[in-house]
């Protein structure tokens, strides 16, 4: 699985997978640099297998929020995340 190096782009815009780990597939904490629709098209092929990983990629401008959010019950990050891990 050979990736090319990112650099950062002219508004250092960058995201974050902050679903589960899946083995293989893609990994918590992921840093994608550029805009959201860069990164959504970066991990095409692990979407296609798991399609709520799309909502689980989040922008630099609403990490710190969204980290918090995901570990809060009664949201769509942590319903989201639940979903996901209970499938494997």
């Amino acid at each position: 699985m050979g990736t090319k190096p990112q650099t950062m782009t002219a508004d250092g815009e960058f995201c974050v997978y902050l679903g589960p780990t899946i083995v293989g597939v893609i990994q918590y904490g992921a840093i994608y640099m550029g805009s959201k629709e860069q990164a959504l098209e970066s991990v095409a092929a692990a979407i296609e297998k798991y399609p709520l990983i799309a909502r689980l990629i989040v922008t630099n401008k609403t990490l710190a929020q969204d980290r918090i959010k995901i570990k809060t019950p009664g949201n769509l990050l942590y319903e989201t995340r639940r979903q996901l891990t209970r499938k494997f």
